[in-house]
């Protein structure tokens, strides 16, 4: 194995309800880069109807434990990639974001962050993948999870 892999590791933050299709384009971006992703690990909404997404692959259910094992992922890795499709920020995002801040991880975003407290931590991802950028672009804005 190829030992980048083993060091660049990376948690996607995002709407998984707004964005799941390009957060997943992402994903397969960066882990074609040798980008381990630790967060999301599965791709398919298992209940897209609600405000908070599970995915297939979460162990639990539970809000709070799901969001803990999320910090514990940021935890190790090199840096956060925010997946902010038409500039959203969820409020999860923004906490992520936070805790990233906090714990002192470099902050990629696909698109700029307008916000004045938060874009001074925030880089362009296109600065280390320009590419990867692209590829996400070129998904289509949906406004569903994806659910099969």
């Amino acid at each position: 194995m190829n030992n980048i892999s083993n060091c660049i590791k990376t948690v996607i933050s995002g709407s998984f309800r707004k964005h799941l299709a390009q957060i997943i384009t992402l994903k397969n971006a960066l882990e074609k880069n040798q980008i381990t992703v630790l967060s999301p690990h599965g791709d398919i909404a298992v209940n897209p109807s609600e405000e908070f997404i599970i995915l297939d692959s979460d162990p639990v259910t539970h809000p709070k434990l799901l969001q803990d094992s999320v910090f514990a992922k940021m935890r190790g890795s090199t840096f956060l990639v925010v997946a902010n499709c038409g500039g959203y920020l969820g409020k999860a995002a923004i906490m992520e974001i936070g805790y990233a801040i906090a714990i002192g991880i470099t902050i990629y975003c696909l698109e700029p962050v307008e916000d004045p407290n938060l874009s001074p931590y925030c880089r362009p991802l296109s600065e280390i993948f320009p590419d990867v950028v692209n590829s996400v672009s070129g998904v289509a804005q949906k406004t569903e999870p994806v659910t099969s």
